[in-house]
């Protein structure tokens, strides 16, 4: 990852889509957003507000219909591996092992022989050491979520996108999880968004949390996380912090 100061800029951004009847559902109205490299923020609303489709933007899987939406001054026409996303779903090839897995972006761009190195090294960064040779079926949905964190590491993003992946984990695997993922950020300092319904997983990660309103969503509050790592998530400065967000989150 080449050290440089990356800069990611939403302004105005609108995103509606066309229902069956023809009718404009608003997923994302007016939404303005600023991110630096090193930064982490989390993105929490109620479900429908946009988050999601905001990270799609991001990654340009999709287009805004109005807005401006840059990355380092320039405009986001479509994707771009150093923009990686990491979805709710693992998406694992079932024939690769985890090893194979984990390199198969290298390969398809032709970049894995100067880079082969990164694979062994992702794998020990997201506690997968001793899993190389095993295959899709034979590993947890934890493992599996960390292969999938792995498999867009290894490409070595600027900006990392993550899409609630440990949503459907138990609460110690999404833990660890979490602690090896702030070891990733400390590492390579890239800009992480990150989309969630946990408060407690936000406070914990995040520098900062922006709170959308229901649909269409806009931000109505960003709340610095100003606490150093590693966060007690017992202390009272950090159940401060929750009720902080579970405020921004009462809407009427």
């Amino acid at each position: 990852m080449v050290v440089s100061n990356h800069h990611l800029i939403a302004q105005g951004i609108k995103r509606a889509f066309k229902t069956d009847d023809g009718t404009e559902l608003v997923a994302l109205s007016d939404f303005d957003f600023e991110v630096k490299q090193g930064e982490v923020v989390a993105l929490i609303g109620p479900s429908g507000c946009g988050k999601s489709t905001f990270l799609r933007l991001v990654a340009g899987l999709d287009t805004p219909q109005s807005g401006e939406l840059t990355y380092n001054g320039s405009p986001i026409t479509g994707p771009d591996p150093n923009r990686g996303f990491v979805f709710q779903q693992a998406n694992l090839y079932p024939w690769l092992t985890v090893e194979k897995n984990v390199a198969f972006g290298l390969k398809a761009n032709g970049t894995y022989k100067e880079n082969r190195h990164r694979v062994q090294e992702m794998i020990d960064l997201m506690g997968l050491a001793g899993f190389e040779k095993s295959y899709p079926h034979q590993i947890s949905g934890g493992m599996a979520a960390r292969v999938a964190i792995a498999q867009t590491l290894v490409m070595d993003p600027d900006v990392l996108l993550l899409d609630e992946p440990l949503s459907a984990l138990d609460a110690f695997t999404r833990a660890v999880i979490q602690d090896e993922i702030l070891a990733m950020c400390v590492k390579f300092k890239p800009i992480v968004l990150l989309v969630t319904h946990d408060i407690e997983e936000a406070v914990y990660l995040a520098d900062r949390v922006v709170v959308l309103s229901p649909r269409p969503g806009t931000k109505v509050a960003e709340i610095p996380v100003d606490l150093p790592h590693p966060r007690d998530r017992i202390s009272s400065e950090f159940i401060a912090k929750r009720h902080e967000i579970l405020d921004a989150l009462r809407f009427e």
